[in-house]
């Protein structure tokens, strides 16, 4: 028998990125493809849910709902509220969430995880990694100004991306030695360049049939809706785009901040690896676009299987 090495234990610190978080998905899927299985998996947002269904052995429900959504289904899982710290309650989402994989124990859960999610009020950074699992999704979730913060473990919590999108420090304190972290941020001249480029032209989701006669109604909402939040609809409006409207200027701000920070807390505590995918044209809400971010977490894998060499299993030879 040939001699084998000694594996590494390895990490996975996935980021944070709203939609362009489906990603994460193909990344794992080729990773395992290649014989890389992670013992540790830390996320922020997004990030923090594809972790946690890996980490409880439920990646394949997760995707397969993923896959299935439209447009019109992520519209449905926004509950709208006026009240609170964000324009949406998220309760709508986790329960979807929550009928595709089931809530663990994290100290309960085959492999290491753990969420990160931000102090409102002092700006601590939180390792979330003991309780409920899907609680600490959520709290790690909470975007500001998109979805209102969660109350958890006596604090208000917001999103995780504010503080550390990409949570390499995390991954090694909890006993990885390789960390391999996965970065949807791409640098703000990057999707910039990529947004002229694409410039999908956006048309409003046709409803079923047997929801016509509320169609009307709702868009009559979404208009209300529009004079207060112009951006929110300027993504169904095209005509509109010249100016940038509230929403768009949000979740700019969001991808600029998250940018900015996960390259200042990688360069003070670099991953062994980064993989980058592609997600260029992918806006904040495009959960519906499941299939082409997961495809382009693939090929990011691909681009970098030469620096993977060394953490793929050696073949068994014969004596």
């Amino acid at each position: 028998m040939s001699e084998s090495r000694t594996s590494p234990r390895i990490g996975l610190a996935l980021g944070s990125g709203s939609a362009r978080g489906w990603a994460h998905l193909g990344v794992l899927h080729a990773l395992e493809e290649r014989g890389i299985r992670p013992h540790v998996l830390t996320g922020a947002s997004v990030g923090a849910l594809v972790a946690a269904a890996y980490a409880s052995g439920q990646l394949a429900a997760l995707e397969k709902w993923v896959r299935t959504l439209t447009r019109v289904d992520v519209w449905r899982l926004l509950d709208t509220t006026f009240r609170g710290g964000g324009v949406m309650r998220g309760n709508r989402l986790m329960h979807a969430i929550g009928e595709q994989i089931s809530d663990r124990q994290i100290d309960d859960l085959p492999l290491r995880f753990a969420a990160v999610a931000a102090d409102l009020n002092t700006g601590e950074e939180i390792w979330l990694q003991r309780g409920s699992m899907l609680a600490a999704v959520r709290a790690s979730s909470g975007m500001p100004g998109l979805f209102t913060p969660m109350w958890h473990q006596d604090r208000w919590m917001i999103d995780g991306g504010v503080v550390n999108p990409v949570p390499v420090t995390l991954c090694r304190a909890l006993g990885a030695d390789y960390v391999i972290a996965i970065n949807l941020n791409l640098p703000v001249s990057t999707r910039w360049a990529a947004k002229q480029r694409f410039a999908p032209v956006i048309e409003q989701p046709a409803l079923p049939q047997h929801e016509a006669g509320s169609a009307e109604a709702g868009w009559a909402f979404m208009d209300k809706w529009n004079e207060l939040m112009e951006g929110l609809v300027d993504t169904l409006r095209p005509e509109r785009s010249n100016e940038p409207g509230l929403f768009e200027v949000m979740a700019a701000s969001i991808h600029i901040m998250q940018d900015h920070i996960a390259r200042s807390r990688m360069a003070g505590d670099p991953p062994n690896l980064t993989i980058s995918p592609d997600l260029g044209s992918f806006q904040l809400m495009d959960f519906h676009r499941a299939a082409e971010a997961i495809e382009a977490g693939r090929r990011a894998v691909e681009s970098v299987e030469d620096q993977l060499s060394a953490l793929m299993p050696e073949p068994v030879s014969g004596s």
